[in-house]
């Protein structure tokens, strides 16, 4: 039981190495030493089983590593277990000789790739690009419930954040970050390309709230709330209405009448108006917000700005 054990924790250590050269530019044997609090001695063999078992791993200076990312595909992929399982194969298979070796290549490759060789094609928006070293970083403080100190940088400069993170988001082709701020207690959300100095804190959080999941789940954009007590109606043209009734528009929605013509009335369900208002511009000029009036009246000034910005092109052209 104790040679298990001591397994184990030896492959989950090459794992949670391996992660940490996807994560950094160079790595010296002394502060894995420290880290793992194991001897200089035991890191050299690990790190040797690594280079055994097909790993780019290279000592570009005395006792400092560096592994090359362009030939260790997608290893982002795996968390610590599954990582430490990909380098037990590849260490078996180099036993075994070249053809093992060449096949197991093949396997993994497949696995890596298997989404590219699906029979559906589903299209979805290219996303703002994403920093592979910083989103390990955060899948690694969600992971292990610590607080993160950045830099954001939004519109009106930069500014420090803390704040406990919990998930890793996409909507509409941008990665946010959402999370709690510890001085306020509201949940927040930053977009992920506009982070920097991305720092791990000492101080961890008691976990990641029960209804978060749900809450995400029933959101369509950015825009969510955890109550959802405002409701906007709106008429639908019978040229679209069809739309409408063959999948919901947004997660709230709800068909509260089907008129003779073919037309709609439909209810949404939102935490924040923003997070319709969009939506709902989209459909114009076939749809009538009936309600509420502020809402109506804010998306007809909208209208009116935008149509004022047409003559003022037209005229100037």
């Amino acid at each position: 039981m104790a040679r298990e054990q001591n397994v184990q924790t030896k492959l989950i250590r090459l794992g949670q190495i391996l992660r940490i050269f996807m994560e950094k530019e160079t790595v010296s044997t002394s502060w894995l030493s420290r880290h793992f609090q194991t001897t200089p001695r035991t890191i050299q063999r690990d790190l040797l089983l690594l280079k055994e078992s097909g790993f780019p791993l290279h000592e570009i200076r005395k006792g400092v590593h560096q592994m090359s990312k362009d030939l260790v595909k997608n290893l982002e992929v795996f968390d610590d277990t599954e990582l430490a399982l990909v380098v037990a194969l590849r260490n078996i298979v180099g036993q075994l000789g070249q053809p093992f070796k060449k096949a197991a290549d093949g396997v993994l490759d497949r696995l890596y790739d298997c989404a590219t060789s699906m029979p559906v094609f589903v299209k979805i928006d290219d996303p703002v690009p994403l920093d592979g070293s910083l989103l390990n970083k955060v899948i690694r403080a969600i992971r292990e419930k610590r607080q993160v100190t950045f830099q954001y940088t939004a519109d009106k400069g930069s500014h420090p954040v803390q704040m406990e993170p919990y998930r890793v988001v996409y909507f509409s082709g941008f990665w946010y970050l959402v999370g709690n701020e510890p001085a306020t207690g509201i949940l927040k959300r930053y977009a992920l390309d506009r982070i920097g100095d991305f720092r791990l804190s000492r101080n961890c959080f008691k976990g990641i709230p029960d209804d978060l999941d749900d809450i995400l789940r029933r959101s369509a954009n950015i825009w969510f709330t955890g109550e959802m007590n405002l409701e906007v109606t709106v008429s639908i043209d019978v040229q679209v209405s069809h739309y409408f009734k063959r999948r919901k528009m947004f997660p709230t929605q709800e068909i509260k009448e089907e008129r003779p013509d073919g037309s709609l009335i439909v209810t949404f369900r939102v935490g924040n108006y923003e997070a319709i208002r969009n939506i709902l511009k989209s459909w114009i000029p076939n749809i009538v917000i009936l309600s509420p009036e502020d809402l109506r009246m804010s998306l007809v000034e909208d209208v009116k700005g935008w149509l004022k910005r047409q003559d003022d092109a037209a005229q100037g052209a």
